[in-house]
């Protein structure tokens, strides 16, 4: 595996995402779901009206506009470090270009009343410290709700790799103890783990869908056009021939008492 700092890698990822952003919602059909999933728990919440709504990670505003949908007398703050995608998000809202790497913007202050982030911060460099500086930024009663992929994604492309002896160049994903282990259990509000499968026709649609949203960055050689090949020999099929991709994804809503 090629180690990459971490500058390098944050714009790879940075790159990807802008190239991407023209087609993200058409194609992030597993980040819609869990943006309706984020949507569900909010309205059994009901956070509270007065303070900040915060949507970290916003792409084109997906997740942010859901909950404008439900709540319409509320408005989402997106931030994001893709210039390209907060250009996607409608013109009227508070779009605030940031690297999420680095602490929250200095003008927001500990009066967030929700902060969402919906497939992001996996792509960040310290996870751990993040989530524990966002949590830092909301009031007592507000709610963070987190949802990532975890570690258990993509059993399917793991095993092929093993099979036929080829490096696994897929991300490797966050363990959920891991990101929480510095939150009380009392703060954890609700945490689980939901399983969401993809359907391709074949190996090299599979991989066509990550580029597609901008999510094909690894720190690992890109594959040969012999190894793909060989990927899509072995890789699990189903009756009809097709492949999956099976992911793990976790929501955690983290609670400030």
């Amino acid at each position: 595996m090629i180690e990459m700092d971490s500058k390098k890698w944050n714009e790879k990822i940075k790159n990807n995402f802008n190239d991407a952003a023209y087609r993200y919602l058409e194609h992030s059909n597993i980040q819609k779901f869990f943006a309706k999933k984020i949507v569900q728990f909010i309205q059994e919440l009901n956070p509270h009206k007065k303070g900040e709504w915060i949507d970290l990670g916003s792409g084109p505003g997906l997740l942010a506009d859901e909950i404008e949908k439900k709540f319409s007398c509320q408005k989402v703050s997106r931030i994001d470090f893709s210039k390209k995608m907060l250009l996607e998000n409608k013109l009227s809202r508070k779009k605030i270009l940031w690297d999420l790497n680095n602490d929250l913007p200095p003008d927001i202050n500990n009066n967030c009343s929700l902060l969402t982030s919906n497939f992001c911060i996996h792509w960040l460099n310290n996870p751990e410290k993040i989530i524990k500086n966002w949590f830092s930024k909301l009031k007592p009663g507000g709610f963070l709700i987190i949802s990532y992929p975890t570690k258990d994604c993509f059993p399917e492309w793991k095993d092929t790799c093993k099979k036929i002896d080829i490096e696994y160049s897929g991300l490797n994903f966050l363990c959920s103890k891991e990101l929480l282990k510095d939150f009380k259990s009392t703060e954890i509000h609700y945490s689980e783990q939901l399983d969401y499968i993809e359907n391709f026709e074949d190996v090299y649609k599979l991989f066509r869908s990550i580029k597609n949203i901008g999510a094909q960055s690894t720190e690992s050689k890109r594959k040969t056009v012999k190894e793909l090949k060989e990927m899509q020999k072995f890789w699990p099929k189903n009756y009809n021939n097709t492949v999956n991709l099976s992911w793990q994804i976790e929501i955690q809503i983290i609670k400030k008492l």
